[in-house]
């Protein structure tokens, strides 16, 4: 079972956000291909919990931001950002020697480690936001604990405490922080809501704190996707083979180009999020239960589904 919270992440696409240098322009007149040396990102990886004894381990969370980041700026087929643009906010190691290498790679092209706690994360979030330029892509992405309380997402850091909602990020607060900056086009994933929140919960049991809520589009953002990991009310789990989470795993796959490609070879939000989709179900159905029918949620704004994330040469 997995010993983290359930995964809800959130894909944020705003005023055609393409993958690498993808006319976007080809969908949406007057809007530009992304220019990754316009871009910045930030990717939040919290594993170890500082203050706050009773918090569980989030065993992948810097293996999963890590993955991401390499994924997202420095593989060609998905490379929205420039390596030197990326910050990478961790607590905790990397548990497997692929994520290792991938991090030692970022560190090479010029990616940097901070901290990650509260004020730390803020800090990053607000300063990426401010150096995104007019052809550029924000991109936010966090793995970490993750619990709902009375319909409001709370993201924690590195400092957190479990009974103080004020030590952690609500998504509320980057929602606002995205809004505020007026960046041109936003990626925001959550990698949040595990399973098991604290050592007082049994091997098995799931945490009612936890539980995955339906995150809702950012206000005031234009051309939005969001993309949960777990269904609402659901759990999501981590692959110990794969050392990912599930759904962290699938979303790589499928920037991987295992994803169907649409007819000029790109991999667009609707094909990565069916891909997602089976992908999770299928593992849920063999590992832990066999009912289910649902393991994650897509909400679109108008023609976001069509959205390009990657490029992998024409479908055959």
């Amino acid at each position: 079972m997995r010993q983290l919270l359930g995964i809800c992440v959130a894909l944020l696409l705003t005023h055609g956000a393409a993958a690498g240098v993808i006319p976007w322009s080809e969908r949406q007149p007057g809007s530009g291909p992304v220019v990754p040396q316009d871009s910045a990102a930030l990717f939040v990886g919290v594993r170890e919990f500082v203050y706050d004894e009773t918090l569980t381990e989030v065993r992948y969370a810097v293996d999963d931001a890590v993955d991401l980041a390499y994924v997202l700026s420095m593989e060609p087929a998905s490379r929205l950002v420039e390596p030197h643009r990326v910050i990478l906010a961790l607590s905790g190691d990397p548990q497997k020697r692929q994520s290792q290498q991938n991090l030692d790679a970022l560190l090479a092209a010029g990616a940097l480690v901070k901290p990650a706690g509260q004020s730390d994360v803020l800090m990053h979030l607000e300063n990426q936001a401010r150096a995104v330029g007019k052809d550029g892509v924000l991109i936010v992405s966090f793995a970490t604990h993750g619990i709902n309380d009375e319909g409001i997402q709370y993201l924690l850091t590195a400092n957190s405490l479990l009974q103080h909602r004020e030590t952690s990020i609500s998504e509320t607060k980057v929602r606002d922080i995205v809004t505020r900056a007026g960046v041109p086009r936003s990626l925001v994933l959550i990698d949040a809501c595990r399973e098991s929140l604290t050592s007082q919960t049994r091997t098995g049991e799931r945490d009612p704190q936890s539980a995955a809520a339906l995150m809702h589009a950012l206000a005031g953002v234009h051309g939005q996707v969001v993309f949960s990991a777990a269904a609402a009310g659901g759990y999501a789990y981590d692959d110990d083979a794969r050392r990912n989470g599930v759904f962290t795993a699938a979303v790589i796959d499928g920037l991987h180009c295992e994803a169907a490609l649409d007819g000029r070879g790109l991999v667009t939000v609707d094909a990565l999020s069916t891909f997602v989709e089976n992908r999770v179900l299928s593992w849920i159905r063999a590992r832990r239960d066999p009912d289910v029918t649902r393991a994650t949620q897509l909400q679109c704004e108008g023609s976001t589904k069509t959205m390009p994330l990657a490029a992998c040469g024409r479908a055959q």
